[in-house]
């Protein structure tokens, strides 16, 4: 018993000098002072309170931190790619990696990536405006087609970005990679170019999908029948989940027109709470507005949002095509 008691003073002695030294025991026993078996057990009891006070706090893998109270406090376990950020004056907390422009940051357990989009040497796109490239993920892309797809037709990654490919201009089809809109007002810019056939009428653009009614709208520049020149066309879709059919178009044709499969050609499509506003540039700086329809002129719900494809009267219906992305960039506004 007197090992007991020894023990125990012994311990919170070492309480004493530890960041619980306001561990506090019920009963204070004195050399030569006859042992109570309740009271040495009360002093027990309390010692492994104060133990349990200053065990680590949190679920199964969190971060502790001292708490500024002499015990410790939890961060959550991390998910994939996140940081334990300090605030100044408040507890370090969880948190990610935001990409700027031209960079890209790539998450997986255990591992962040931080990558350049493009430029500089080893085939970069310099000249294309290097700044304002933000290299998308196909990854981050739902792949969609119409009810018959085009033959052959994928999504993929490629080493400046994505593509939508075929290996065949199958009339009366289209393909699109999508990706979730967000509320409120927002603006979506892309860098592309496309190779393939665009006679009589196919068209590489924006579309904004609506997943409730299966209707979408596109913006681009596509080709002008069979003459050897090209168009800004707004055309409407529906069908399936919204690609099958041609409902109609609004297009003109302008002197000096770029070709879409000229060179990669900057367009940008803004949602400013009222209009659909698609307009297009040569140096991802400065843009040309084309087209301003309303929101609500064919599709009622603003879902999805991606680069879309379409055949239509294809009058080379046996040339491979892809429509390469180099940038994307999707933000509220």
């Amino acid at each position: 018993m007197i090992k007991s008691i020894t023990a125990a003073l012994a311990f919170s002695t070492f309480l004493a000098g530890s960041a619980i030294a306001a561990c506090q025991l019920p009963n204070q026993l004195t050399n030569g002072q006859v042992a109570d078996a309740a009271q040495v057990m009360s002093n027990f009891n309390a010692l492994g309170d104060c133990v349990d006070a200053v065990l680590p706090s949190g679920s199964g893998n969190s971060i502790q931190y001292n708490n500024g109270s002499g015990g410790f406090a939890g961060v959550s376990p991390l998910t994939d790619g996140q940081l334990v950020i300090g605030s100044t004056g408040n507890p370090p907390q969880a948190g990610t990696i935001t990409a700027g422009a031209g960079i890209a940051v790539l998450t997986s357990p255990g591992n962040i990536t931080i990558a350049a989009t493009g430029g500089g040497s080893g085939g970069g796109v310099d000249w294309l405006n290097e700044a304002a490239l933000v290299k998308p993920v196909a990854a981050n892309f739902t792949f969609q087609t119409s009810t018959s797809a085009p033959a052959g037709a994928a999504l993929t990654s490629t080493a400046r970005g994505l593509a939508l490919t075929a290996t065949a201009a199958t009339t009366g089809t289209a393909m699109m990679a999508e990706v979730n809109l967000p509320s409120g007002n927002w603006q979506a810019t892309m860098l592309a170019t496309y190779t393939g056939p665009l006679g009589s009428y196919n068209l590489p653009g924006i579309a904004v999908r609506d997943a409730v009614t299966n209707r979408t709208v596109m913006f681009g520049i596509g080709g002008n029948g069979t003459a050897l020149n090209y168009r800004f066309d707004y055309q409407a879709f529906s069908g399936g989940i919204g690609l099958n059919t041609y409902s109609s178009d609004t297009a003109f044709a302008e002197i000096g027109l770029p070709a879409p499969s000229a060179a990669p050609l900057w367009s940008r499509l803004t949602f400013d709470g009222t209009n659909f506003i698609w307009s297009f540039s040569r140096d991802g700086q400065f843009f040309v507005t084309a087209y301003t329809i309303s929101a609500t002129n064919y599709i009622t719900n603003r879902s999805k949002i991606g680069p879309v494809l379409t055949f239509q009267q294809t009058q080379r219906p046996t040339w491979s095509a892809a429509y390469h992305v180099l940038s994307w960039n999707l933000q509220s506004i």
